[in-house]
């Protein structure tokens, strides 16, 4: 049945780069890597911003030895995209999957109310507009946020979220949906994919595994711009976005 819906939909390989976990605090050392990597192949990553990162754990890598926003605004000249990623990344609530992807866990956003979250959304992006960078882009740590949160970055603006099922783009109660599938580096020989990265967590075995990833894959990775472009919502596509949320949510491998 899979195969013939891949068939019938004609899905182009893309790959989408999504970092992660980008504050103050963090694993410098490898993210310099990854930024030379990226430079080199030319690779327009999605970088999740935490605006105001109040992760204790996340606290606990060094602190940047530079202006933390100007590098931020520089990457962004430089093409790379600039995600909110939650405000605080600071889990105050625990879902049994009732949240908006159904995958449960901790979250900042599940089960707060609308104006709470659009208080909170906005106070991000406060902080972004202070610095004097745009953001339309959104994803919630540990990927669970509700409706409230989707109505939420309607309301405020936000024209995508990077997080969802499905084999390519598309649109629900009019937001774009980007999906991201996979915690680790693991891919599909079809369909548009997010990867998803922790540079905090990266070994240098893991840094050299991506390596090997982009040298070989790097004319497959698209920007977020073309990976918008390919957008559908077809029939084939939805039955699709419901086999893969099925199988997900029995065994959940995105954290």
């Amino acid at each position: 049945m899979i195969k013939k819906f891949l068939k019938k939909s004609s899905f182009k390989i893309g790959y989408i780069i999504r970092l992660d976990d980008i504050a103050p605090n963090m694993n410098w050392e490898m993210m310099n890597k990854v930024k030379k990597l990226f430079i080199e192949y030319d690779v327009k990553p999605i970088l999740g911003v935490i605006p105001k990162n109040q992760d204790k754990e996340l606290q606990s890598y060094p602190l940047c030895n530079f202006d933390f926003w100007e590098e931020i605004r520089s990457l962004k000249n430089q093409g790379w995209i600039i995600a909110m990623h939650g405000y605080e990344h600071s889990y105050n609530t625990f879902c049994k999957k009732i949240d908006y992807l159904g995958l449960g866990g901790n979250s900042e956003f599940v089960g707060h109310s609308l104006e709470a979250q659009i208080q909170k959304l906005t106070l991000g992006l406060e902080i972004f507009k202070k610095q004097n960078i745009s953001v339309e882009v959104f994803f919630a740590p540990n990927h669970t946020f509700d409706q409230n949160t989707v109505k939420a970055c309607k309301k405020l603006g936000f024209k995508s979220i990077i997080d969802g099922y499905g084999l390519r783009p598309y649109y629900k109660d009019e937001i774009l949906f980007i999906p991201q599938l996979f915690y680790k580096l693991y891919t599909l020989p079809f369909g548009i994919q997010t990867i998803q990265l922790h540079i905090n967590y990266f070994s240098n075995d893991d840094y050299l595994n991506f390596e090997k990833f982009v040298i070989k894959n790097h004319k497959k990775i698209i920007s977020y711009e073309e990976a918008c472009k390919t957008a559908k919502n077809r029939i084939s596509d939805k039955v699709l976005r419901f086999l893969i949320r099925k199988t997900l949510q029995f065994k959940r491998v995105i954290i």
